[in-house]
């Protein structure tokens, strides 16, 4: 066991111990700088040839020498359970203490958690966004073109149906009314004089009916070329989705 002294080694000033053998071992324990704080420590070894190089210092890390910080305090991490591990807490909106937990005020001087349910991460942009903005869901702006294929029917024609041959009703007939008759003045029976206001009528006569053929026969009806009004319908979910899985955020409390 020796001590060391600004000589190269990762520490300033500390204790070393060497361990010999078929390869070689040393053990660094730095002296801590204030009283009664963490002492770093260190290991290294090489093997048992004579031109073997030294390995790098690797420290050694304890409970009260821990590791630094791999995910920082206040980053969001996705956690595939709903049960909470300890020292950590869900993101839900929810207040916390900044005496306690002076690293999270750090990163979230307001003293709120932000809620993540619900909410993806994305990258703030060059410009237009703050840190912690919030952003709705919606699309990005476009249009649509729709149009009804146009089609020209031409000319149809009806189904064809024989009426036959029709008869109108029967009507017309009438008389006629003409005065009494009396001999000439000369006695000539083959003459004959009327007078006027008498009451004689003529034999009824003169009903006649028609006859219409209508026969077989059709109609056409012109279509023609011409378009027709296309309404689309609204489709999708209630909020702009991506194929997703279901992570609770948490954040680290320190």
């Amino acid at each position: 066991m020796g001590e060391v002294y600004n000589n190269g080694y990762p520490t300033q000033y500390g204790n070393i111990l060497r361990l010999t053998g078929t390869g070689d071992g040393e053990i660094l324990i730095g002296w801590s700088g204030v009283n009664g704080a963490p002492a770093p420590a260190y290991i290294r070894s090489h093997r048992d040839t004579a031109d073997a190089e030294w390995s790098e210092w690797a420290m050694f890390y304890t409970s009260l020498n821990p590791p630094p910080d791999s995910y920082p305090v206040g980053a969001a991490i996705a956690w595939p359970s709903d049960v909470t591990p300890a020292g950590y807490a869900l993101m839900q909106g929810q207040s916390f203490d900044k005496s306690a937990y002076p690293l999270l005020a750090i990163a979230y001087p307001s003293g709120i958690i932000p809620d993540m349910r619900g909410w993806t991460i994305k990258g703030k942009p060059a410009s237009g966004r703050a840190v912690l903005s919030q952003e709705m869901d919606g699309n990005k702006s476009h249009s649509h073109t729709a149009r009804a294929q146009d089609t020209d029917l031409g000319t149809k024609t009806t189904s064809s149906f024989d009426y036959g041959t029709k008869s109108t009703n029967t009507t017309g007939n009438h008389t006629h009314q003409f005065g009494g008759y009396i001999n000439s003045y000369w006695g000539d029976s083959n003459h004959t004089s009327f007078q006027p206001g008498g009451g004689a009528w003529t034999q009824a006569a003169g009903d006649h009916a028609h006859t219409v053929y209508i026969g077989g026969h059709e109609h056409t009806m012109y279509i023609g070329p011409h378009g027709h009004v296309v309404i689309v319908d609204a489709d999708g979910n209630a909020e702009t989705t991506v194929k997703n899985i279901a992570f609770n955020y948490i954040v680290r409390l320190a």
